[in-house]
């Protein structure tokens, strides 16, 4: 009679295999299941009160302002009147509102500027039901271009634009579209994905990110319906001759500072770049306050006004 063998009498290995196989799969249903909530997060709007800072905090006279932007959404805003003929937008960074700006909007109102800052759809008080890491957001900047325009005060032809993080990707995707746009400042500016704009990767760290990342690209444009544009690197060169001025923060061993950078590599002529590696994303600001108020309205003086 043939012996028959007990199934829970297993070697060693058995059970390591079986338990590697278990553990692989459990590590990969929490990958899945983490970025299906963070792509949820990223696309979802992330409106609210634009609340507690505003203009008057730095003793400036101000217009709340709703227009109407790309695809007829409702936009929110501030306006600070021109006073010297020119103005700026300032477009803020992605899940912050219009208040991220203040400061630099300050800065330039302080020197005669007007300064357009407005929430990005989906963002604060304005309208939209998705997100999609800035990518719809250049279907706004035409209209708050002819908005400025409008305005009695300001000179058509002396308007530039500013932005931090994905709005300064946002500012260099829409200035080769818009040659209005004098002048463009971008502060740490984000990617389309990192497969179109950041460098080749130099290690198994960044080659992981650089795939985690098409999943996220795949998948924000999946969830939100807006298919991914051209990247940042594919359409700077475009700006030229009109100038562009980079602000890069952080140690350039970082991946911040390696991003900018090269994105500034693909830029046309007249461009120049400041690099502060002692701040971190943004932080210009807060580490030399007085240098990073002089320069930035240096730039728009000497492309804006002539001076």
């Amino acid at each position: 009679m043939p012996e028959i063998k007990n199934p829970f009498k297993r070697g060693w290995k058995y059970w390591l295999r079986l338990l590697s196989v278990g553990l692989i799969g459990g590590l990969l249903l929490a990958a899945v299941g983490y970025e299906a909530i963070w792509i949820n997060a990223m696309v979802r709007p992330a409106r609210g009160t634009v609340c507690c800072a505003s203009p008057a905090d730095y003793g400036l006279d101000y217009e709340e302002v709703v227009f109407e932007g790309g695809d007829g959404l409702k936009l929110s805003g501030w306006y600070i009147p021109s006073q010297n003929g020119a103005a700026v937008i300032l477009l803020h960074g992605y899940s912050g509102d219009r208040q991220q700006v203040t400061h630099q909007a300050a800065i330039l109102a302080e020197a005669g500027y007007g300064a357009f800052l407005y929430d990005l759809r989906g963002h604060g008080e304005s309208e939209g039901e998705v997100r999609s890491l800035g990518w719809a957001d250049v279907a706004d900047v035409p209209y708050a271009l002819a908005w400025l325009q409008a305005r009695p005060e300001v000179d058509p032809q002396k308007i530039g634009i500013f932005g931090f993080s994905v709005g300064g990707q946002i500012a260099l995707r829409a200035a080769p579209e818009l040659e209005d746009l004098r002048a463009i400042v971008v502060d740490d500016p984000g990617y389309v994905s990192a497969a179109k704009d950041a460098p080749p990767p130099p290690n198994l760290t960044e080659r992981a990110y650089h795939i985690m990342n098409r999943i996220d690209t795949w998948g924000i444009s999946l969830r939100s319906g807006v298919p991914v544009p051209p990247g940042v690197t594919e359409v700077v060169g475009e700006i030229s001759p009109r100038p562009i001025f980079f602000i890069i923060n952080g140690p350039e061993d970082e991946f911040g500072y390696q991003l900018v950078y090269h994105i500034y590599t693909f830029a046309g002529e007249p461009k120049s770049y400041w690099h502060i590696p002692e701040a971190g994303h943004g932080g210009g600001p807060k580490m030399r306050p007085e240098e990073y108020a002089q320069r930035l309205v240096e730039f728009y003086d000497s492309t804006l006004l002539g001076e």
